[in-house]
């Protein structure tokens, strides 16, 4: 297998991961994002896959945390807490983040709650 098939099978088998976390038919999906049901089960068997735009369609439609998770790409970096502060922020309406943003930015230029170089 080349690394092109092997990238095009685990972008196939999280596809249809994420389809069937999300409860919904590949014809669901399909009439969701404006495509075939027999599209959508082609992506899901690595007979194609979808252009940039439906990347984003099926982004938003399978309420994903991360574009790397199509890959099998996931974030081990992120401790649990930078990660409920971001879903908590994506939350947030444009105020809100405006708001969080200027907190945290005033924070760190105050030196009083900065991280130093062995806590990042």
């Amino acid at each position: 297998m080349t690394q092109d098939q092997s990238a095009r099978s685990i972008l196939a088998a999280k596809l249809k991961e994420y389809r069937q976390k999300s409860g919904l038919t590949i014809y669901q999906v399909g009439e969701q994002i404006g495509k075939s049901g027999k599209t959508v089960g082609a992506w899901e068997t690595g007979h194609g896959q979808p252009d940039a735009e439906m990347f984003i369609k099926l982004y938003y439609l399978y309420h994903m945390d991360s574009m790397s998770g199509f890959y099998g790409i996931t974030d081990k970096d992120n401790p649990q807490d930078e990660v409920e502060l971001l879903d908590a922020y994506r939350k947030l309406n444009d105020a809100g983040k405006a708001t969080v943003l200027t907190t945290a930015k005033a924070l760190v230029k105050s030196g009083d709650f900065a991280a130093t170089d062995s806590e990042e």
